[in-house]
């Protein structure tokens, strides 16, 4: 083999283990992984040829009940966005409070934030404000769209919508697409989720969507809306912890195993 190849391939074989050369000269931690962060059952459905997905188990029933006990005592009256400002309107009758913000970063809520950035896959900095919302008896609203022209609501990529309480099939408060012929009941930890904008700008009519309204006294509906943007809305500030992997120890018997897993002993 003459200089010029062997020059070559050394030249080659140095620029593919590049990394990790500087890796030992210059040590940074990868960001955890959102996926140590799922709860357990954490499932994925497709939804016919929708487009929609439901996510049972999206956050557990502590995070549920978190949620909703800090938002209750700042709730607000909800708006709705006409020419780009925020006003109130007769089709939308909820209140609700802002539980993650830029300059309010909940290190309870960043979890539940990463969940669905890496479904979304994109960044966590790429959530806007989150809020959660309450429907009481008889409050909806009306059909709409989680995108438009204006900065308040234009360039969302995905909505998640998650429920934090359980409505029975008599006690009203689904989730209406119309022009799917689709509706979802409120399941406590379950999230459904859709596409609003692809990336060349073209925007999902067909995901018109409507809150209906709780029915008989004393029922709410309690959900959390996530969606997300194609660019950077905040600097995270908290980290999520990294979970070091424990040991792994050989099964006694007594465990409760996925299906095509089994004591070969």
């Amino acid at each position: 083999m003459g200089i010029a190849k062997r020059l070559k391939n050394k030249l080659a074989r140095l620029n593919y283990r590049r990394n990790y050369y500087l890796s030992k000269l210059y040590s940074k931690p990868i960001p955890p992984a959102p996926l140590h962060h799922l709860p357990e059952g954490f499932t994925v459905h497709k939804v016919g040829d929708t487009g929609l997905r439901l996510i049972d188990n999206f956050c557990t029933e502590e995070e549920s009940d978190y949620l909703i006990g800090k938002a209750q005592s700042e709730l607000r009256k909800s708006k709705v966005v006409v020419d780009g400002k925020a006003v109130e309107d007769p089709g939308r009758t909820s209140s609700h409070s802002v539980v993650f913000h830029r300059h309010r970063q909940d290190p309870k809520v960043l979890p539940i934030i990463a969940r669905g950035a890496m479904l979304a896959g994109v960044p966590v900095g790429n959530a806007e404000q989150i809020y959660v919302s309450r429907y009481s008896e008889g409050q909806l609203y009306h059909g709409h769209y989680d995108f438009a022209h204006d900065f308040l609501t234009s360039h969302r990529l995905c909505t998640m919508l998650i429920y934090l309480n359980t409505l029975h099939d008599d006690q009203g408060g689904a989730t209406y697409f119309r022009d799917l012929n689709l509706a979802v009941k409120p399941t406590r930890g379950r999230a459904v989720c859709w596409t609003n904008t692809n990336p060349d700008g073209s925007q999902h009519m067909e995901t018109l969507h409507a809150a209906l309204p709780p029915e008989g006294e004393g029922v709410e509906k309690w959900v959390i809306q996530l969606w997300f943007r194609p660019y950077r809305m905040h600097t995270i500030h908290q980290t999520l912890e990294s979970r070091q992997a424990r040991h792994g120890k050989p099964l006694t018997g007594r465990e409760k195993l996925p299906e095509g897993v089994w004591y070969p002993g």
